[in-house]
């Protein structure tokens, strides 16, 4: 063939390609793993994933599990990978007050996350009893993130001057093949209330990102927010701002089996993906991205599924030695559980019933009383561990004591709770209205109750490993 056909064949192949409307650009592929929430449950546990039905399963996440997912995703991909978590990785888990996160730190570490968004749970490494000490809950921030060897990323948290919380960056800009991209963080505003921030500014998180979407865009060709946020808030980020590609979101431990298109202040669609919470489901976030640096890059495709970490799953046997290194020394029995129940309702009424009595005994009480919406496990074999009840009363809470007209008892045990349901050492018809009662609970249920009590300085969870021992 001469070179005037082959010129003239490419010039038609060119005008063909034009006139059929298909430009060519350039293609990048990438997949984002994610998860969010999943507050230091290093080993598998038994979860019911209600909008899957109300059947409880075992051996359900737990970060050996998902670090075989997760490598086995890595391994077929045809696009890169990154790993991503959207925050509250730390904190209401058994092992919280024991290592402050460093366990769950170390786990990530060996699994090979890529970046992390603070959450605000983040910030209560300090907790319950410990509430106000805001110096201890910063350091232990610092601690976690000095440990880490991935990026954390959080642009509306700083220090009093301005200058962004140690070891955090507002973005950070990765490269991904062709493309340039930048992760930007947020977390939540609520956080600026809380006694352990105390001497720090978070401000809202749409006007944060105001400003440092610009910012991150000068330096990227697209930008995805990794956010804590919750849904409702990654909306309203979406709806009034332009200039964000894909929203990876967390906080409001919401299920999004479908992910969210919501329309940007330019009328634009933006994805926003969530993946539930406790790592009971591991995100799969496919995007592809067209165009070129000098056109600019669009997101063209993408789709999301949460892949159930559970029995399925075989556990990596490195991260299962890694956990158990951090769980193991709480297996130590600390005592007997009598009737534990067989369903999720029968063992939850059982163990709050049980704490009522642990606070009456470790007091000597009238009356031990606690909700159910307080506990966060529940006992599960007679034979009890230290780490069952330390996944019970994740806080370092202490046991309360004070006074209680028999009239509001019988109205706390009847009526509606913020709390869920009120369990006592003593049935409503039983109460003399005109009596008082001395009370003993948890801290936490006295405040949440708004019920007159002081400390009697006893770790909770000592109080019920005291009563089980009996």
């Amino acid at each position: 063939m001469g070179i005037r056909n082959w010129l003239a064949r490419g010039a038609a192949a060119v005008l063909m390609a034009c006139a059929g409307g298909t430009a060519l650009a350039a293609t990048q592929s990438l997949t984002i793993l994610h998860d969010n929430d999943v507050h230091g449950h290093l080993r598998s546990f038994c979860y019911v994933e209600v909008a899957k039905g109300p059947d409880e399963h075992c051996d359900v996440g737990g970060a050996a599990r998902r670090a075989t997912l997760v490598r086995q995703l890595r391994a077929k991909a045809s696009a890169p990978t990154l790993l991503i978590d959207s925050g509250d990785t730390t904190t209401r888990g058994p092992l919280a007050t024991e290592y402050e996160g460093l366990d769950e730190i170390a786990a990530m570490n060996a699994i090979g996350y890529d970046l992390a968004a603070v959450g605000n749970n983040e910030f209560k490494l300090k907790d319950a009893a410990d509430i106000n000490d805001a110096a201890g809950a910063q350091a232990a921030l610092r601690r976690l993130v000095a440990a880490s060897r991935f990026p954390w990323i959080c642009a509306n948290a700083t220090l009093q001057d301005g200058s962004f919380l140690p070891g955090v960056k507002p973005f950070i800009v990765r490269r991904v093949g062709k493309l340039r991209i930048a992760f930007l963080g947020l977390t939540t505003g609520r956080s600026a209330a809380y006694p352990q921030t105390k001497g720090l500014v978070i401000t809202d998180p749409v006007a944060a990102a105001k400003i440092w979407i610009p910012r991150a865009r000068a330096e990227a060709d697209v930008v995805i927010a990794v956010t804590h946020i919750g849904v409702a808030d990654d909306q309203r980020l979406v709806h009034e701002t332009t200039g964000i590609d894909a929203v990876v979101g967390g906080d409001s431990h919401t299920y999004l089996y479908k992910l969210i298109d919501w329309k940007n202040a330019a009328g634009a669609t933006v994805p926003i993906v969530q993946d539930g919470e406790f790592g009971v489901r591991l995100g799969v976030f496919n995007l592809t991205f067209e165009g070129d640096a000098t056109s600019g890059w669009r997101l063209a495709r993408y789709d999301d599924d949460l892949l159930p970490v559970d029995a399925a799953i075989r556990p990596d046997p490195a991260i299962a030695a890694l956990v158990e290194h951090y769980a193991h020394p709480l297996d130590v029995g600390v005592g007997h559980m009598g009737e534990i129940g067989t369903t999720p309702a029968e063992r939850t009424a059982l163990t709050t019933q049980a704490l009522a009595v642990a606070w009456k005994s470790a007091t000597g009480a009238d009356v031990g009383l606690q909700t159910e919406g307080g506990i966060f496990e529940t006992f599960r074999t007679h034979d009890v561990t230290r780490f069952q009840v330390r996944a019970i009363l994740p806080f370092h809470d202490e046991v309360w004591r004070g006074e209680i007209g028999g009239a509001k008892l019988r109205e706390l045990l009847t009526q509606p709770s913020v709390l869920g349901s009120v369990h006592a050492t003593i049935a409503a018809a039983d109460i003399d209205p005109a009596k008082t009662y001395s009370l003993a609970s948890t801290d936490y249920i006295f405040l949440l109750l708004k019920l007159d009590g002081a400390n009697t300085g006893l770790d909770a969870r000592r109080a019920i490993e005291m009563w089980l021992a009996k």
